[in-house]
């Protein structure tokens, strides 16, 4: 699996995690120390700025897919495309695809957050009309590859399954490439051409979204492409008749794992929980970490993970909505202001969060030795290193059985 840019970076500078036994377990490294306090106001800030000043002057933009191609005639609800220029731009477009049957309307505030934190936000309509693993259960039962083969076909257009018709002019990748070329041409002062260069999209400064039916797609984007991020919101293909995922899910990925993200209802009436963290351990999410309930989490960093759950009730417009509370807009829950998402520091965490390649946890008394895809090499005096090829992670060990000194480093897998 390929390691990230930042794990290469740690191995060349020889930053490593250290573990004492004793009450002090921390991991060191060469980067400055950055003040909690600070992160938290700046949270609240961003907070403010997102339900006043920044949401006034947003430019926000709905067109039809027919628009920027008139052969699509199919699916051809409003695209819907923010950016702020009153924030200093990031240089990354959020692409955020919709669940089954719904459209970027019903996905608004998202993008408008997103747009707040300096990023172009761009909400996609593609051919939804039906979940892809009912389709799949109902035409190719016992095919372990059909969710894979199906997404695919409709990303690229190449046909792929019997059961679906998606062409090269309708698949996601044109879209969003006729969608790109229409706001750069429309808007060419609003920075929409540094994300494609001719006719291909510039996927790695793209981070890839999606809610249900769309976050699948967003995973396999990432699985395929160099993205700079995956951003998924209940995400799951379960195959029936092997009672597990479906293949592609463990799959290595081409957007490294340490940037992958999945946010999920506990109590969701669409997908099982439980298979979901099954799912999480094939995406390989779960290496960080178990899963954390964000609202009783005690920190704004969440431990690091990057599995997220919530237990909240949606919102009083559509109550029973647990699937859709964590990201549809009449569906999740607003702060006291009426205006500011209650999920908004989560979504900023996945948005922004840079996940650091190896740390060491703490908790009744046993240590969690966490890493990015690489091999892991411990040392007892910091001059001899024995690779251990066969720990994965989280790699957790009774802090008893540690010798008075144990040093963990982290390098690329060949």
């Amino acid at each position: 699996m390929q390691a990230s840019a930042h794990a290469r970076r740690v191995a060349e500078l020889g930053v490593v995690a250290y573990a004492r036994r004793s009450r002090n377990v921390f991991a060191d490294s060469t980067r400055s120390s950055v003040n909690v306090d600070c992160l938290l106001l700046t949270a609240l800030l961003l907070a403010n700025l997102f339900s006043s000043t920044a949401s006034a002057v947003q430019q926000r933009v709905f067109f039809a897919p027919s628009a920027t191609d008139p052969a699509i005639t199919q699916f051809n609800n409003n695209h819907y495309a923010v950016v702020d220029p009153a924030v200093t731009n990031r240089g990354r477009l959020v692409l955020f695809l919709p669940g089954t049957g719904a459209t970027p309307f019903d996905y608004r505030l998202f993008p408008q957050n997103a747009a707040s934190l300096g990023f172009h936000a761009l909400g996609l309509i593609y051919p939804n009309g039906s979940a892809i693993n009912t389709l799949c259960a109902q035409n190719a039962p016992l095919d372990a590859n059909a969710a894979g083969n199906a997404r695919l076909e409709v990303i690229d257009g190449t046909d792929r399954v019997s059961f679906l018709s998606v062409d090269s002019t309708n698949c996601i990748q044109s879209r969003l490439l006729k969608a790109l070329q229409y706001l750069n041409t429309t808007y060419p002062t609003r920075g929409w051409g540094q994300y494609y260069s001719g006719n291909a999209v510039l996927w790695n400064k793209l981070i890839v979204c999606g809610h249900s039916q769309g976050a699948g797609m967003a995973a396999m984007l990432a699985k395929t492409r160099v993205t700079d991020r995956c951003v998924m919101f209940t995400d799951m293909d379960w195959w029936v008749a092997g009672n597990r995922p479906y293949n592609w899910m463990s799959t290595t990925p081409l957007t490294p794992v340490d940037h992958w993200y999945l946010f999920a209802h506990e109590r969701d009436q669409y997908l099982d929980f439980t298979q979901m963290q099954t799912c999480a351990t094939a995406l390989d999410v779960s290496r960080y970490g178990a899963y954390v309930q964000v609202e009783t989490a005690t920190s704004a960093s969440y431990g690091g993970r990057h599995f997220l759950s919530t237990n909240l009730e949606p919102a009083p417009a559509q109550s029973t909505s647990y699937h859709g509370c964590p990201i549809v807009d009449a569906a999740t829950p607003l702060q006291v202001d009426g205006i500011t998402p209650v999920f908004k520091p989560v979504w900023d965490y996945m948005l922004l969060h840079d996940t650091a390649p190896i740390t060491i946890e703490s908790a009744s008394g046993n240590i969690s030795v966490i890493f990015s895809p690489g091999t892991l090499e411990q040392s007892d005096d910091l001059t001899l290193w024995t690779p251990q090829p066969a720990a994965t992670s989280p790699l957790t060990m009774p802090l008893g059985t540690l010798p008075p000194r144990r040093f963990y480093r982290l390098r690329d897998t060949p």
